[in-house]
């Protein structure tokens, strides 16, 4: 898979507390990127991939926390990037205003709010960070009112609590005007199979749910999972090792590089052996490829090597800094991922040829 995307991790702050969280907010020593760092990535990104390929993603903790650094950082890179220059954003829209939105929109940059469902599955896992005194839904939804949502978009997270609800949230979501909506369930916990199943008939919904809005000659929202799971099944059909070669260069809030992002999971110099890189000195892309060929190597001998869908790399490499068993954990993915990806891969048999998906999902890049 060739390189496509720099991930820019601003700092290791939030104001948030996530129980799912994959990137260690607040835990462990504060770090915050300067400019320069950001500067020198997005040169070495630009260097190395073609205008029409590249995509950059400003990411944190809380990326609206440190608003000028984000500004600053969001003009260099659209300017570095061009005007084909993918740039985008995920919040969890606590901090937005109609000022902020206005600067996001003159610099190109998507915006994604995380937001999991209504109020109950929202606060459910998504909390503030040392007091539970406050709803984050309420105040996100505050926030957005104001906001025209044609432009936004929104991701959820749904878990084996709240899958039954996945349908239902997207379907809220619509109906509040969100232009885009992802969606994605939580691999990290143990999924049982009665509600792998849940998962299997809520997405078979879906897929009529679409289909139906479609039909009706209603503008669906744009599920920007699907790109990824549309890029899979081309990459399966020609090459079942497409995940050995990550299209991600992650800068962490430390400056560092790292080989794969779900080094940040962990406190800042916790997982130090999937560094590969340095500030003055960029990325070691040699050191890079060696990091990710270990768990390669291992998930090939647990015969768990073909028909990926989503990278099992991140998975493994979590599993074993967090001295979990890998074995088990890539298992668990697997069910887990499996299911969605099926699910997924319905809606696009089920959608595809009719000429409202075809404009949606006929490019390449969304």
């Amino acid at each position: 898979m060739a390189l496509d995307h720099l991930a820019v991790y601003l700092s290791n702050s939030c104001n948030l507390a996530c129980s799912y969280c994959y990137v260690a907010v607040n835990q462990g020593p504060a770090a915050r990127l300067d400019f320069a760092a950001i500067r020198r990535a997005v040169d070495e990104f630009a260097a190395k991939v073609p205008p029409e390929r590249r995509k950059v993603t400003f990411l944190g903790g809380e990326p609206l926390l440190d608003w000028p650094l984000f500004v600053q950082a969001a003009r260099y890179a659209r300017a570095t990037l061009g005007p084909q220059g993918v740039l985008q954003t995920f919040t969890n829209g606590t901090l937005l205003t109609p000022e902020k939105v206005a600067v996001l929109d003159e610099l190109g940059v998507h915006c994604t709010v995380s937001l999991d469902g209504g109020k109950k599955e929202n606060d459910l896992h998504r909390v503030y960070y040392k007091t539970t005194e406050r709803s984050v839904y309420d105040d996100a939804m505050a926030r957005l009112a104001p906001l025209s949502k044609a432009n936004l978009g929104v991701s959820l997270v749904f878990t084996a609590q709240t899958v039954d609800r996945l349908l239902a949230n997207v379907d809220a979501f619509h109906r509040m005007g969100f232009g885009r909506i992802t969606f994605n369930p939580e691999l990290y916990e143990d999924w049982p199979e009665e509600k792998i199943a849940v998962m299997r008939a809520v997405l078979k919904g879906l897929s009529r749910w679409y289909r139906a809005l479609l039909d009706a000659g209603v503008r669906p929202p744009q599920f920007q999972i699907l790109y990824a799971v549309l890029e899979a099944i081309e990459n399966n059909a020609t090459d079942q090792s497409w995940w050995h070669d990550c299209h991600n260069m992650t800068l962490g809030p430390d400056g560092k590089y790292y080989a794969c992002d779900k080094a940040l999971s962990f406190p800042v110099g916790k997982a130090a052996d999937l560094r590969c890189g340095e500030p003055a000195s960029g990325t070691d892309w040699d050191g890079r490829q060696a990091r990710l060929d270990e768990p390669t190597a291992f998930i090939e001998a647990a015969g768990e090597g073909g028909g990926h869908v989503f990278c099992p790399i991140g998975v493994v490499e979590h599993a074993r800094h967090s001295g979990r068993d890998p074995r088990a954990a890539l298992a668990g993915f697997r069910r887990v991922a499996d299911a969605f990806a099926e699910g997924l891969k319905d809606l696009i048999a089920r959608c595809e040829g009719h000429p409202a998906y075809e404009e949606l999902y006929g490019r390449a890049r969304a």
